[in-house]
């Protein structure tokens, strides 16, 4: 539009309807970005620039503040999700060695418990990884179903090998559990962590940073 039909309030209300169809939240956040969105216009007109002119330069300059805040805040929760993972991880071995110490396992099982360990934990933190690939369910009532059908199969997987495959194994002497039993939590954990990305949304893998390269899940089903 010409300059000489420019209305700042307008353009403003127009703003701020598009902040709020992009998703911040009212009243206080856009309120105060409002605040330093006059404030940098008046200082633009003070300069010499038009309305309109003001009104784009502050709108610019808002917005690639906000993308920055934004980008800096995704890092930070990275790094926290990071730090308390690698505290997670670490605490877990070492209470799974106290553990095989108490148990009195040789080399050979201490190993085949590790990898049990291991593994899980390998589920556990990578499986975010795998959700993109899945397909998203639209309809929440079948994507709730899907979801607990696969986490009830995970207990059912690891109910049949606690009570038909480790008996096989158990020490006769002392009736120890042996070391195989610590891959009873992988079957658990590989069907929990399915059924929760079965559970979510295209808007839920989005906020969570689990959607494709392409920003939106792969395949939708009904």
């Amino acid at each position: 539009m010409a300059s000489d039909t420019f209305n700042l309030d307008q353009a403003i209300a127009e703003w701020r309807r598009q902040m709020l169809a992009a998703g911040v939240k009212a009243p206080v956040p856009l309120d105060e970005l409002e605040s330093h969105l006059r404030e940098d216009i008046e200082q633009q007109m003070r300069s010499g620039l038009s309305p309109q002119q003001s009104f784009e330069t502050a709108v610019r300059r808002i917005g690639e503040a906000h993308a920055l805040e934004t980008e800096f805040a995704k890092m930070n929760k990275e790094s926290l999700r990071m730090g308390f993972a690698s505290v997670l991880v670490v605490g877990l071995i070492l209470l799974s060695g106290f553990t095989f110490i108490r148990m009195e396992l040789n080399a050979d099982e201490q190993v085949l418990a590790y990898a049990a360990v291991a593994c899980t934990l390998g589920v556990a933190f990578c499986w975010r990884y795998a959700v993109p690939f899945l397909p998203v369910i639209s309809n929440k009532a079948i994507r709730l179903g899907a979801g607990s059908v696969c986490i009830g199969s995970g207990f059912l997987c690891a109910s049949f090998f606690s009570n038909v495959i480790l008996p096989r194994f158990e020490h006769a002497e002392d009736h120890q559990i042996p070391a195989v039993g610590f891959w009873l939590v992988l079957p658990i954990a590989v069907f929990l962590c399915l059924g929760l990305a079965l559970m979510m949304s295209a808007r839920d893998r989005e906020r969570w940073g689990m959607q494709n390269a392409l920003g939106r899940a792969k395949r939708t089903i009904a």
